[in-house]
């Protein structure tokens, strides 16, 4: 099994605002353990503060980019996504999609590296039940 992570947005800025989960962080990092999903990177740019965090994140992304650890959602994965959401609607009731498609590419970036997704957004559950009626596991952690 992998011991690859990807942390979820919610986890890198509890990380960068608070230095919440900064053990945990900072040993996959040093480790080489983490992937950085793009749909992650950027949500993390939107949400910069400063001309200084732009750059921090851009050699971040850089460095993922350079190391092969950069995930970015494919052409299935936009499908599956869709599916995704088509199955929630039809067992819990209607879900608008531009509030969750985020959280979907994420858990399918997870999913597509073997990776453990690490999140304090406990509604990432919901995502990884729906993969798991159709036989795809997610590896999930939340803090």
């Amino acid at each position: 099994m992998s011991n690859v992570v990807l942390f979820d947005t919610s986890v890198y800025i509890s990380y960068i605002r608070r230095k919440e989960h900064s053990v945990l962080v900072d040993r996959a990092t040093e480790s080489g353990r983490v992937v950085l999903s793009s749909v992650v990177a950027m949500e993390l740019y939107a949400g910069a503060r400063s001309p200084a965090e732009k750059r921090l994140l851009d050699q971040f992304v850089e460095s993922m980019k350079i190391l092969s650890a950069y995930e970015t959602p494919g052409e299935d994965d936009w499908a599956r996504g869709g599916i995704l959401v088509e199955r929630y609607t039809r067992f819990r009731g209607n879900v608008q999609v531009r509030d969750h498609f985020r959280d979907i590419l994420v858990v399918l970036a997870a999913v597509n590296r073997s990776a453990v997704l690490v999140s304090s957004d406990a509604h990432v559950v919901n995502w990884g039940n729906l993969l798991k009626r159709q036989g795809i596991t997610l590896r999930l952690k939340i803090l």
